[in-house]
């Protein structure tokens, strides 16, 4: 009976050790939680000390702007503590995500401090630049000591899946709406943050603003959205879990201030962007704390997933289903921007239309009818790869559209965004988030496939040569204006860089990036990245008909010949692909 108890009683002390063992957090999370209370501290600072010399808040914001550093920052550490290592370094990591958005954003202070509309921290008084003060580099220090903590979590995470298994995920249908949410907020984020009547206070929106400011804004919207992708995706529950969270404090940081400015400033208004970031950051809290469903079945431990040997991805049939919806979002928001004003005027003037916006009712349609067949599984992996590359052609048409409209709301112009606008911008996140979620889910086709590997199939030599005709040709049509007029300067990538010119850089870098990446797919991948650029380039040759015919005196350039010929290439090329494979050797 002895022997027993001493048994008993020796069993929970041996199993008490490992599981205290386990609460510690590992050395690289550690350092990533230190970096972080670093970065909430310098953040502090950047909120009591001035940001410009002889700044004055509009509002009492520093207890505000301090509780939004450290409380991230308190629950991650709180979570490691806890023994919730994995959640903690999501928290991080979603937090790290926003930094460099934000960076630019404040950046804009040591430029030009009379263009940032950032009340909490300075309300400006007169027409002057005063220049950076003390906290604006605390302010940069803590968004980049953030940036580092997260990227230290993010090698904890790794660490962790190398070092021990995991068991596989419950059910997370929650995981469905959350790229959803985040595309909503990412909106949010691109609207005006408030309204002002002072003189000395000018509040634009981001696309209206100067360099610094349009580019952070794009980039915290941009990196939003993916970012929610990317976390979903993994299997770990509290890494998707404190990713969500911590993308969630993130977007209140920015948001928050923006509404107690317009609420409490003199002269300032509130306006619905905030508003809507903030009950987004809301729903991602929420989604964060849900609780996963249970699997449909348990599977004996040696064949659960290892986290050192599968990638961090849910199924095929989720993420099918998730780039399926993005991309009919994609096709809806773009023919709901085709078809609504662009910009608006309280006066009876005609007020001013691009033409470009018909360019998005056939590249968003494009999007979804690959959208459409991604959800079909005998279609999926044929035409995905092809839904990776159409998504440039919205970017394209997207870019013009805003090109427009930035003209006309500008100070000079006289006009008022109008819901085609943000239509527009909607449009072009969602396919951005399409196109990665549509890279995601060919990791896990690729990973799943059995011709896979350095020894897989390849295309034959004989598509070398259409495929570089191709790429050159498509790097020169971008570059060319499809069409010429007398008082007409097309936008390019060489000259006359402007708004448009955006969407011509992220369409021949997408292009060109499924050119070199089908010399290294499967035949059939590879066929589908070059029909993808084929599509890409259709748009781009449909500006001839829809923008030129509303040109006077218009005529066809040489771009438009060198996108039919680089066209004719890439089909080519994906012939080629298709017929003709070799074994690597």
């Amino acid at each position: 009976m002895n022997s027993r108890s001493g048994t008993s009683r020796a069993r929970p002390s041996a199993e008490t050790a490992p599981a205290a063992e386990e609460r510690r957090p590992s050395p690289v999370l550690t350092a990533a939680l230190g970096t972080g209370v670093l970065a909430a501290v310098s953040l502090s600072l950047g909120a009591l000390l001035p940001v410009v010399k002889g700044a004055v808040p509009g509002f009492s914001g520093a207890p505000v702007l301090i509780a939004l550093a450290l409380l991230p920052v308190a629950v991650a550490v709180g979570l490691a503590l806890t023994g919730r290592h994995a959640a903690a370094s999501g928290l991080l990591v979603g937090l790290a995500v926003l930094m460099p958005g934000r960076l630019l954003l404040d950046l804009q202070f040591a430029v030009d401090s009379s263009r940032v509309a950032r009340p909490e921290l300075y309300l400006p008084t007169a027409l002057e630049n005063p220049g950076g003060g003390a906290g604006l580099w605390f302010l940069l220090a803590g968004y980049l000591l953030t940036a580092v903590a997260g990227v230290l979590a993010g090698r904890a995470v790794r660490a962790q899946s190398e070092s021990s298994g995991q068991a596989q995920p419950g059910r997370r249908r929650w995981q469905l709406a959350a790229p959803a949410v985040a595309v909503v907020s990412a909106v949010g984020l691109l609207m005006m943050p408030m309204r002002s009547t002072s003189v000395y206070l000018q509040v634009l929106s981001p696309f209206d603003g100067p360099f610094l400011i349009w580019t952070g804004s794009l980039l915290l919207a941009c990196a939003l959205p993916l970012a929610v992708l990317i976390a979903i995706g993994s299997a770990v529950d509290g890494v998707a879990k404190g990713t969500l969270l911590g993308l969630a404090f993130g977007t209140v940081a920015v948001a928050l201030p923006n509404l107690l400015a317009g609420m409490t400033v003199p002269r300032l208004g509130v306006t619905f962007g905030p508003i809507m970031v903030l009950l987004t950051a809301v729903v991602l809290a929420v989604l964060a704390f849900l609780r996963p469903g249970r699997a449909s079945a348990v599977e004996p431990v040696s064949d659960q997933h290892d986290l050192a040997g599968e990638a961090d991805v849910p199924g095929l049939s989720r993420l099918r289903l998730t780039a399926g919806v993005l991309g009919v979002l994609t096709a809806v928001t773009s023919l709901a921007a085709s078809v609504s004003a662009l910009v608006t005027s309280a006066s009876a003037v005609a007020v001013p239309e691009s033409p470009a916006r018909w360019l998005l009712l056939p590249a968003g349609a494009i999007v979804g009818v690959l959208a459409v067949l991604t959800l079909v599984p005998a279609t999926s992996a044929r035409v995905r790869p092809a839904l990776s590359v159409a998504w440039a052609g919205v970017a394209l048409a997207g870019a013009a559209v805003l090109g427009t409209a930035l003209a006309a709301t500008s100070p000079t112009g006289g006009y008022s965004a109008g819901a085609g606008v943000f239509w527009t911008i909607a449009a072009m996140i969602l396919a951005t988030v399409t196109a990665g979620c549509s890279v995601i889910l060919g990791v896990v086709e690729r990973e799943e496939s059995e011709d896979t590997g350095p020894d897989g199939p390849r295309p034959s030599g004989a598509v070398l040569t259409p495929l570089v005709a191709g790429a050159v040709l498509a790097l020169v049509a971008f570059g060319t204006p499809t069409f010429t007029a007398p008082e007409y300067v097309a936008p390019g990538l060489w000259s006359d860089f402007g708004t448009p010119s955006w969407g011509l850089l992220g369409a021949v870098l997408t292009v060109l990036g499924a050119a070199a990446l089908a010399l290294r797919s499967r035949p059939g991948q590879a066929a589908a990245l070059l029909f993808g650029a084929v599509l890409v380039l259709a748009v781009r040759a449909a500006e001839l008909p829809v923008l030129g015919g509303q040109v006077e005196g218009s005529q066809t350039g040489i771009g438009f010949w060198l996108t039919l010929a680089g066209m004719v290439a890439f089909v080519l090329a994906a012939v080629l692909a298709a017929t003709g494979a070799r074994k690597t050797e």
